[in-house]
């Protein structure tokens, strides 16, 4: 089984990353920046494999199909079973322009990559953001309860946003995909 993980040098990735190496037979493909490259040692020691099974892959959220090299494209090509994509600014200080071209071109960057590649499974995980300041359980029908917060990170301008995910779904479709904590979606 083969996965690609974005956010895999972040607290959820790089323990999702180990579980999914606990797997045998399994290979990680994940994405860093090459500022980050520096890391990769230490994350295989963590994960206690070798770079045959955690395999980096250089690259930026914030580039078409991640930035990738198309030498790497084709060696993924139609090898992926599982993309999860984690990699986001969960930085209430950042400014809404680095939100926006790392949370939501990114993940569309992330999205045209994986279906360059013809992963197989596409899940998603986003964070609390997702439900705004709401307080108590919060399903995916109840969007409009995180709009018109002063910060940018629980912003949404209702048009925008709608348009936004409106060109999203267009880029999942025929990519078979899972959000927001496991529950699946055909695209």
């Amino acid at each position: 089984m083969h996965y690609f993980v974005t956010g895999a040098t972040g607290f959820i990735g790089k323990r999702l990353v180990k579980k999914l190496l606990e797997r045998k037979g399994t290979t990680v493909h994940f994405l860093i920046r090459n500022e980050s490259a520096g890391k990769v040692a230490a994350l295989r020691e963590y994960w206690g494999v070798s770079a045959a099974r955690a395999v980096a892959v250089h690259g930026d959220l914030t580039s078409k199909k991640l930035g990738v090299s198309s030498e790497d494209i084709r060696k993924l090509k139609g090898q992926v079973d599982h993309f999860y994509h984690l990699a986001a600014v969960y930085d209430l200080g950042a400014d809404a322009e680095s939100q926006i071209a790392v949370n939501v071109d990114g993940t569309r960057n992330t999205v045209e990559f994986a279906k360059a590649i013809d992963a197989g499974h596409f899940h998603h995980v986003s964070s609390i953001a997702a439900a705004g300041l709401y307080e108590g359980v919060f399903h995916e029908d109840m969007f409009e309860e995180a709009e018109n917060y002063e910060h940018p990170y629980f912003m949404t301008k209702h048009e925008s946003e709608k348009n936004r995910a409106q060109g999203m779904q267009g880029a999942l479709d025929g990519v078979s995909s899972c959000h927001g904590g496991g529950r699946q979606h055909d695209g």
